[in-house]
């Protein structure tokens, strides 16, 4: 008996030894298991092109990049898919277009479904996600603990479990168009690149202005340097450097002027970096050193981190991959979008295939330089808007003033500025008839939701215009086509166009009055249909939008008073694009000039607007769109 228990015992006692080493083994395999999953770190700067030695700049100071780049992946063809923040970063949040969202009018927030956020996934997956700080995804119902921790100072460092890996984000701002948009160029110092040593593209006057601006901003670069290298050091002081992929990534082009806002290559291009440290460069499935030239745009950001970290890549998302395994082959072409110049509607949609570029205009009634509040504050962009108004540009410097053309075509290998359009080029041709296909067919396919007008989005409802779209078998097509036949019609077309404005669809009776504005506007339309614009302008049921882009036609054609003074009603309703119409009325808003004097300092109403169509009208010099206090700010010549 005593053997007995002496001997169980002994086995009780190795069996507890067994089971506690057996468990030791697991918590091990566990721990290990954890610090063999890649960490991703995310450095995000603001409104920056590749203006960077290894992109070929020679302005800027960027030690610490041009080191991590040496060891780097540098994608030459990256591009923000939108050429703003709150768009760009809507699709890169969610990997899907934001004009599919209907979140691609800039700074205009919508509801979006709840799912269609990557961190989510990562949380999921067991990654700890942290986000410091900036948000701006144009959502307005995005999920409580979307991150682990999201507001300044969130960092992986405060991740309990030092064992857990990370996804984190950091974003710099010291490069933000905010830096430009002072109004003067006053005490802008300290220096380190003088405006004189500046190369300026061709389609920008030679002003001291646009030099200040662009210098001051290529200082903003070399500063931001300092940054990248504290982040980089505080990495490695944690110890997890060489457990980290890291990418380093502008959120979308800048701060030219025609740059940021705009979907030429530099409001578009931008620079990226992806760093592998050795453990982990298996996971690349490219080579993780040198130029890279694929196309790569944010939409494939998210699907790239998932596969990267072998997580499923949910179905909604529109991207692909472009590291990891199984990658799929290279883009032939890779789509952008611009929805707004703040209040105005200007859409345009572009395709790139990384040598040539299609742009897309749907609204060509208006230029490009159509006057917005924000970077309108760029002394620059008042520089080259006063040299126009005032004779002095050139033929190409003056094209940005001037309503847009439908298409544009670009060799931006050879022309990367774009300033010498190929659409009419012969031996183009086939090429362009192509890409306009594929541009159509893709925004038809993805049910491309920029082409709604702002108040037909349905904001004030919880639901989101994605989901809308669907579940009423919304005929985005249809949209699609309007707004192509107007931006492209010609007066033999004006039947299509009356026939739009008579449809039960309200979208489709605005692109049916945006298209004959647009032909009286480039002079292809000397007597547009009165009778059915004024229908449209009277009926009290239309929407505001297409009552207003009526009224303005009618001004336009024939100084319409009635129609005049319903433009004046909703700009002092504060409707949000009534703005845009005064502005563009020019000098036919002469009449109203009073009412808008009336109207300067009341709270609610956006004064630059009214203070741009007081300039328009010759009522106001130009130093009355940014008015210094006691400054006399009464009639300059100016050219309308």
């Amino acid at each position: 008996m005593n053997h007995y228990l002496k001997n169980n015992g002994l086995q009780m006692r190795i069996g507890k030894l067994f089971f506690l080493s057996v468990s030791l083994l697991v918590v091990s395999c566990s721990k290990q298991e954890k610090l063999q999953r890649p960490n991703v770190l995310w450095l995000v700067v603001e409104d920056m092109s590749p203006y960077l030695s290894f992109y070929g700049n020679g302005h800027t100071h960027t030690p610490t990049l041009d080191s991590l780049a040496k060891k780097s992946i540098i994608f030459d063809k990256a591009y923000a898919n939108g050429a703003q923040c709150s768009p760009a970063r809507s699709t890169l949040i969610s990997g899907i277009y934001a004009p599919m969202l209907a979140t691609d009018w800039h700074r205009e927030r919508r509801p979006v479904p709840k799912e269609f956020y990557y961190p989510i996934y990562l949380k999921r997956a067991g990654y700890y996600t942290s986000n410091n700080s900036k948000t701006d995804y144009n959502d307005s119902n995005r999920p409580k603990n979307l991150w682990d921790a999201s507001k300044k100072g969130a960092t992986y460092l405060n991740r309990s479990d030092r064992t857990q890996p990370f996804f984190s984000v950091f974003n710099y701002n010291g490069t933000h168009t905010k830096r430009i948009a002072t109004r003067d160029t006053v005490d802008r110092n300290p220096r380190t690149i003088h405006p004189d040593s500046i190369d300026l593209p061709a389609y920008l006057p030679d002003l001291p202005e646009i030099r200040d601006d662009i210098a001051w901003h290529y200082d903003s670069v070399s500063k931001m340097d300092g940054w990248v290298k504290r982040r980089l050091r505080e990495l490695k002081n944690s110890g997890e450097l060489e457990n980290t992929i890291i990418f380093f990534y502008s959120d979308h082009g800048g701060c030219l002027p025609r740059a940021k806002a705009f979907v030429y290559e530099v409001g578009t291009q931008v620079p990226l970096l992806v760093h592998f440290p050795d453990k982990f460069k298996h996971l690349a499935g490219v080579k993780t050193v040198g130029h890279d030239n694929r196309l790569v745009g944010f939409v494939d950001f998210a699907p790239t981190i998932f596969n990267l970290l072998d997580i499923e890549i949910p179905d909604f998302m529109m991207g692909q991959p472009f590291l990891g395994k199984n990658l799929p082959e290279p883009k032939k072409e890779l789509f952008m979008y611009r929805a707004n110049q703040e209040r105005n509607f200007i859409p345009s949609r572009a395709l790139t295939d990384g040598k040539y570029r299609l742009i897309w205009n749907f609204n060509t009634a208006y230029p490009n330089g159509t006057r917005q509040s924000y970077q309108w504050q760029m002394p620059s962009y008042q520089a080259w808007d006063m040299a126009y108004l005032e004779g002095g540009t050139d033929s190409l410097q003056s094209v940005f003033w001037k309503p847009m053309q439908p298409f544009e075509f670009y060799d931006t290998e050879n022309d990367p500025y774009e300033v010498k359009n190929l659409i009419d080029a012969p031996e183009h041709q086939e090429k362009i008839g192509r890409m306009k296909a594929n541009l159509l067919h893709f925004m038809k396919s993805k049910r491309d939701l920029g082409l709604y007008p702002w108040s037909m989005r349905r904001k004030e409802d919880s639901i989101p215009f994605y989901n809308y779209a669907r579940n009423t078998d919304q005929d985005v097509a249809a949209v699609i086509d309007a707004a192509a036949l107007a931006s492209t019609a010609t007066q033999i077309d004006l039947p299509k166009l009356v026939e739009l404005m008579e449809n039960g669809d309200a979208a489709l009776r605005y692109w049916g009055v945006l298209g004959i504005l647009q032909l009286f506007q480039h002079g292809r339309l000397p007597q547009p249909p009165i009778v059915e614009i004024t229908s449209i302008f009277k009926n009290s049921d239309e929407e505001i939008e297409s009552r207003l882009l009526a009224a303005e036609l009618l001004v336009k054609h024939n100084n319409d008073q009635d129609a005049l003074n319903y433009i004046l009603l909703e700009v002092k309703n504060n409707h949000f694009t009534a703005f845009s119409v005064l502005q563009n009325l020019g000098n036919k808003a002469k009449p109203i000039e009073k009412e808008l004097l009336l109207l300067e300092d009341h709270p609610k109403l956006n004064q630059f607007y009214i203070r741009s169509a007081l300039i328009n009208t010759g009522y106001y010099g130009y130093q009355g769109l940014f008015p210094k206090k006691g400054e006399n700010v009464g009639y300059q010549k100016t050219k309308s």
